[in-house]
């Protein structure tokens, strides 16, 4: 399977954001500058028929072009795409609700265009399991906030993702790794303590991470610290912003980590997997850069918010 992406791909993948352009960007004096560079990326097309500079409207556009272009190519339409989708319409439901909830506090907002739609099976079975979630809260006497609302909606987002990443191996990793990094992402913030069931790592094991115990931990969590380099987490000199970083930090972890299944294997599923992680992170860095240069921040302040794309 996914002969026929794979070949595709290998075409789509010379026009990504290179290492050279980004430095490129990175180098260039101001905004303006850094944004001519992005003609010489796959995002020269889009770029041209938007009539503008709006990076957000820009990827928005280019994003709604990727999803058809893959469903496109892809063996099993519905199942990678929809793996790869989910995330979006996880955020579109969490601002429906926030607006069904608390209609006068609410701003208005549009929902994202490359979304798979209401019509999709899993993003009903997701509304679905949000809603059975919201019940057992509103059960339980407690009031639906925000905080519950995105807790709910994560996780049915998950519960569903594992369900779509059974069908192969490689999903299942990915999808037990993104759990255990948002358990820990949840566990570092002081406002909440919501733990995701389906991931590598037990709770006492993430509060342990989280908490900086690593010489209380068992020799598995020992193991997952080294294998994610998570180090830096313990330490007690964080300097204001680390919250940031360490997001940014988890997040390269997945990519390096996807990178390197495609690079062992070449072809097949990792190749699409790892072709749309290099989208994805090529908007992040995009966004940062160009922040930096309407702000006149220099390169070492924000090398620590830029993610691997290759």
């Amino acid at each position: 399977m996914y002969e026929f992406a794979t070949g595709v791909i290998d075409v789509w993948e010379k026009r990504l954001l290179s290492g050279l352009d980004q430095e490129r960007m990175l180098k260039a004096p101001d905004r303006a500058s850094a944004f001519i560079v992005l003609f010489d990326t796959d995002l020269n097309e889009v770029i041209a028929s938007n009539n503008s500079n709006n990076i957000e409207d820009i990827f928005s556009q280019d994003l709604s072009g990727l999803k058809k272009k893959l469903t496109d190519v892809l063996d099993d339409k519905s199942l990678l795409a929809s793996f790869l989708f989910l995330r979006f319409d996880a955020f579109n439901l969490k601002n429906v609700l926030k607006k069904h909830f608390f209609v006068e506090e609410t701003r208005p907002f549009e929902p994202f265009k490359f979304s798979l739609g209401t019509d999709n099976l899993y993003v009903k079975k997701m509304a679905q399991e949000t809603e059975i979630i919201l019940k057992e809260y509103q059960k339980n006497g407690q009031e639906i906030g925000s905080r519950i609302i995105e807790e709910s909606v994560d996780k049915a987002y998950f519960k569903v993702k594992l369900f779509i990443a059974k069908k192969e191996k490689i999903l299942m990793e990915m999808a037990r790794l993104e759990i255990d990094t948002a358990n820990l992402r949840s566990f570092l913030a002081k406002d909440s303590q919501i733990f995701l069931a389906g991931g590598n790592l037990s709770v006492s094991q993430i509060k342990g991470l989280s908490q900086g115990k690593e010489e209380e931990s068992s020799n598995n969590l020992k193991k997952f610290l080294e294998t994610l380099e998570l180090a830096f987490l313990l330490e007690s000199d964080q300097k204001v912003g680390g919250n940031i970083l360490i997001e940014r930090k988890l997040e390269g972890y997945i990519a390096k980590k996807i990178f390197q299944k495609e690079k062992e294997k070449g072809s097949g599923i990792e190749k699409v997997l790892s072709f749309f992680q290099k989208k994805m992170n090529s908007y992040t860095n995009i966004r940062v850069i160009l922040f930096a240069k309407e702000n006149g921040l220099g390169v070492a302040e924000i090398e620590g918010a830029l993610l691997p794309i290759n």
